[in-house]
């Protein structure tokens, strides 16, 4: 075990360790500021429904939520603490949860050939995890080896992971890693409820938990010889998963015969390729990727179930990319099968890190107290660095926020806001939403899964960018009248069309605000 319950000593000592470890790990890996990038579309139902300016009347707001567990959190934080630091906190939780569990996993690979190493074995694999994970090597590896190269460590195939700079439901996949550190400790049912609570959270991680769930009754047979227990296990994996299910297919279930395949033409070709196209991801980086997990299996080899899980993984991984690639179907790109890459990954570079922590710590030379004490000098260094840059990174971060040059706009229409207001911006304008607490016409990078709700979307966003590109108050004219927009945001610089029924509300160098002056009756006149 990774603590000691044996004793209330062991077990606050436990506590402690656990909170210091989270907390080094959350600070050196820095999130990014609220609301950032995928946030915007993933708390856009929550603070909605919570009340948040008049984001309940955004079209996007009241479209089919995908993820509900994830909104109804949001929500309930919102509506009962109505902090956003809070949300900090949780991804903070969530980091710990991710590296304890890793730990966890570590630590029970190897038979330690001096047992008496223990404490810094866990010191040494805590530090190298920290390190792996840090904002300061991310930045080192995109500034050396490219942008592809920055979460090399622990990210999948097709720019998918768990972690990653904000909280958002795809990070509740600490649940799988968890699930599967309960498993190897031999808590089956335990790990069945917190591979199918990750897909609750996020429903895209319902292949992950079912691959786990098969491996999971496939070694309980074999281990236990037990037809019960097997049974049992697929069962409560089908009770407790059974709402999410429930809840997918009724809700983003097919409306018609051309619809859904038009819908999942638009997310696959032109909204998501880089997740969905496998010659969009497959580079260098996958093979590299691919050595650790082969690098992890030739480790792991004698570890039986961790060894059985990892490999099983990758097998159905490997088959079913290779199925979408011979197939090349929309649906099963949907799937997204090569994310299960996203526990394999780590789970691989775990086992790597674990095999080299034994060495260090299995060397006669250990022994001698001045050898252990510059070891553990030089890993505290390493942590306290990359927690320093991790803060720096935080603190930029905020400072980078503050000084976007939409900033200016987005506070003045927070604080100017009414009711029935509908703002239409440039399509790339993602933060404008959460920001300002208004409803907006479109945006590009926050989308709708409902298979009509995705044609309106790609409709307003087509629509959006060809005015853009070719500003025309005729267009705009139409645009107005067919979806009740009363104001429009446009660059400063690109100001080279005057129309009659715009009315400068707010201008800096960056952005103008302009209001609809007449009655949208009159506009198509």
């Amino acid at each position: 075990m990774l603590c000691n319950y044996r004793s209330t000593g062991g077990l606050v000592r436990c506590l402690v360790a656990g909170i210091i470890f989270t907390a080094l790990f959350a600070v050196a890996y820095a999130q990014s500021p609220l609301y950032t990038s995928n946030q915007n579309q993933y708390f856009l139902h929550g603070l909605a429904r919570a009340g948040i300016g008049y984001l309940e009347r955004d079209w996007l707001a009241n479209t089919l939520d995908p993820t509900p567990v994830f909104s109804g959190l949001v929500e309930i934080t919102y509506r009962i603490t109505h902090l956003e630091i809070i949300f900090y906190f949780y991804y903070a939780l969530l980091m710990g949860i991710y590296l304890i569990s890793l730990l966890g996993i570590g630590i029970n690979l190897f038979a330690l050939v001096n047992p008496a190493q223990k404490n810094l074995y866990l010191l040494l694999l805590a530090g190298m995890l920290i390190v792996i994970h840090s904002a300061a090597l991310r930045f080192f590896l995109s500034r050396v080896l490219g942008i592809n190269w920055t979460y090399l460590f622990e990210d999948g195939v097709a720019d998918q992971r768990i972690l990653g700079p904000v909280l958002q439901p795809s990070t509740f996949g600490v649940l799988l890693i968890a699930s599967i550190y309960w498993y190897i400790k031999h808590k089956p049912y335990f790990a069945i409820f917190l591979a199918v609570l990750a897909a609750s959270f996020h429903p895209t991680y319902l292949l992950s938990a079912a691959t786990l769930t098969m491996l999971y009754m496939l070694l309980s047979w074999k281990n236990d010889q037990s037809l019960t227990k097997t049974i049992s296990l697929g069962l409560l994996a089908l009770i407790l998963v059974t709402p999410i299910l429930l809840y997918t297919y009724t809700s983003f279930g097919s409306t018609s015969s051309e619809v859904p395949a038009q819908a999942r033409e638009i997310l696959v070709n032109y909204r998501i390729p880089h997740h969905a196209q496998v010659d969009q991801w497959l580079d260098s980086t996958v093979v590299v990727k691919l050595m650790f997990v082969l690098a992890a299996l030739y480790l792991s080899r004698h570890s039986g179930n961790l060894f059985a899980i990892l490999l099983g993984s990758t097998l159905v991984a490997s088959l079913l990319t290779v199925i979408q690639i011979v197939l090349g179907s929309d649906i099963f790109a949907l799937l997204f099968p090569w994310r299960l890459s996203i526990y394999i990954v780590p789970l691989s570079t775990t086992i790597i890190l674990a095999a080299i922590t034994t060495l260090i710590t299995s060397i006669p030379l250990l022994s001698v107290p001045n050898r252990i004490k510059f070891i553990k000098i030089l890993n505290a260094a390493a942590i306290v660095m990359v927690v320093m840059v991790g803060t720096i990174r935080f603190k930029l971060d905020i400072e980078r926020q503050e000084n976007d040059p939409q900033r200016s706009l987005f506070s003045y229409v927070y604080t100017h806001k009414q009711a029935g207001e509908l703002y239409l911006t440039p399509i790339k304008m993602q933060d404008f939403r959460l920001a300002s607490g208004a409803p907006v016409f479109v945006d590009f990078k926050s989308i709708p899964y409902k298979d009509t709700d995705v044609l309106e979307w790609y409709r307003r966003v087509q629509l959006t960018d060809n005015l853009y590109k070719n500003f025309d108050c005729d267009q705009l004219k139409d645009m107005v009248s067919n979806n009740q927009i009363t104001h429009v945001v446009i660059e400063t610089s690109q100001m080279n069309t005057e129309c009659g029924f715009l009315e400068i509300t707010y201008q800096d160098q960056n952005f103008t605000l302009f209001k609809i002056i007449h009655a949208t009756s009159n506009l198509v006149q």
